[in-house]
């Protein structure tokens, strides 16, 4: 038994065939903000083999309330290799790349999509996501949509028929214009706590996928939901 994963190997179901698909997988990570800060160390110390991270920002000192990955001394580096740096001394036995570019288009995306096995979109916009969104469907890989505005989480399971467009709508989300909304720290690391638990159940075979599955949690009033959807509906996103 490796020591540092024995914790979740003594997990009802888990086990060694679980742990051995983790470390056969790899993960692509859109997005190495608040959200990413939260769920990219649970990936890196749960042992994905391969972690992928993709962000053009650089760091600033509005970032450090909910992005903990950073440090003071870190503002004006990049992301994406200073997220990547830290993984490799969180978990030295994994493979972590950074991807120091901006996503504009799908076709951004779609040279880091194939032979990945499931892709998080951690970005902080409507745009991007639905270009993300729209890269996985065309690279046929599942997604996992983690968000966070104001004091709510949301996660989506997407993919295998379910887009973005297809909860939030096309037109309305790619017109909204790129805003710094306002955000509760714990509210992203929410979003990415969901988002690494998801990753880590289903690439290790524990959970199945389900596509247009939806949760939310709003911590102004402590409200839960959880749900899913089909291509054919709508959902309105607050």
């Amino acid at each position: 038994m490796n020591i540092r994963y024995e914790r979740q190997l003594a997990l009802d179901g888990f086990g060694e065939e679980a742990q051995r698909r983790l470390s056969a997988a790899k993960v692509l990570v859109v997005g190495a903000g608040g959200v990413g800060c939260a769920l990219l160390p649970l990936l890196a110390g749960a042992g994905i083999g391969s972690i992928s991270i993709v962000d053009f920002d650089c760091v600033s000192l509005s970032n450090l309330a909910r992005q903990t990955l950073y440090t003071q001394e870190q503002i004006g580096g990049a992301k994406a290799p200073l997220a990547a740096e830290r993984l490799g001394k969180i978990n030295p036995e994994i493979k972590v790349v950074a991807h120091n570019k901006k996503i504009e288009k799908p076709a951004d995306l779609s040279g880091l999509l194939p032979g990945i096995d499931m892709c998080i979109d951690a970005t902080d916009s409507f745009a991007s996501r639905l270009i993300v969104s729209d890269a996985c469907a065309d690279a046929s890989v599942d997604e996992i949509l983690c968000s966070a505005e104001g004091f709510v989480s949301q996660m989506f399971l997407l993919g295998r028929g379910v887009k973005f467009s297809d909860i939030v709508g096309d037109d309305a989300a790619r017109s909204q214009p790129a805003k710094k909304n306002p955000i509760f720290g714990p509210a992203a690391h929410l979003s990415g706590v969901w988002g690494a638990a998801a990753a880590l159940q289903i690439l290790s075979g524990i959970r199945d996928f389900i596509p247009g599955f939806v949760q939310s949690y709003d911590f102004s009033d402590n409200k839960f939901l959880s749900f899913t959807i089909t291509a054919d509906e709508s959902y309105q996103i607050e």
